[in-house]
């Protein structure tokens, strides 16, 4: 169960697929911002520090916040 104290709109899991890994956070958002220039809104991308030095983006499949 999800404890009560989390908002209801963060309730739902993330589901992500890696599409690539960056040395550096700088390096994946210009990577997400060369992918969303011509539609923001066909994409939903997450970064997550994988290691000290390593960014990994990924697709947002379904999930999130609602």
């Amino acid at each position: 169960t999800t404890m009560s104290s989390i908002r209801h709109a963060f309730r739902n899991p993330l589901f992500a697929e890696k599409i690539r890994a960056f040395p550096s956070i700088d390096a994946a958002v210009a990577f997400i911002d060369l992918k969303t220039r011509r539609s923001k809104e066909e994409y939903r991308f997450n970064i997550q520090q994988t290691q000290a030095n390593e960014w990994v983006v990924c697709r947002v499949i379904s999930g999130g916040v609602q």
